[in-house]
C-alpha cells in the first residue's frame, strides 16, 4: 500500500507510530545495557577480590619458596664442612 491510498490523519499516525517505536526500541535497549553494566560491575568486584586473595597466597608462597631455598643452601653448607672436617 502505497500513502496516497491511505488517508492523510491515517498516513500521519503511522508514520508518528514509526517514529515513536522506534525511540520506544531505542530507549529499551539502553535500560538493558544500564542493567549489564550493574551485574558487570559486581562480576567485576568479585574477581578484584579473588585477584586480591591470589596475590595473597603467592606472596606467602614465594616467602615459603625463599625459606626452603636458605634451608637447602644452609644444609648443603654443613655437608661441605663435614666432608672437609674428615
Amino acid at each position: 500500500y502505497s500513502l496516497r491510498k491511505l488517508k492523510t490523519g491515517t498516513a500521519s499516525v503511522a508514520v508518528a507510530l514509526t517514529v515513536l517505536g522506534a525511540g520506544f526500541a531505542n530507549q529499551t535497549e539502553v535500560k538493558g545495557e544500564s542493567v549489564r553494566n550493574g551485574s558487570e560491575l559486581s562480576y567485576s568486584r568479585e574477581h578484584e577480590d579473588y585477584i586480591r586473595q591470589l596475590e595473597e597466597q603467592r606472596g606467602e608462597l614465594l616467602e615459603k619458596v625463599d625459606q626452603l631455598e636458605q634451608q637447602k643452601q644452609q644444609e648443603q653448607q654443613e655437608q661441605q664442612e663435614q666432608k672437609e672436617q674428615k
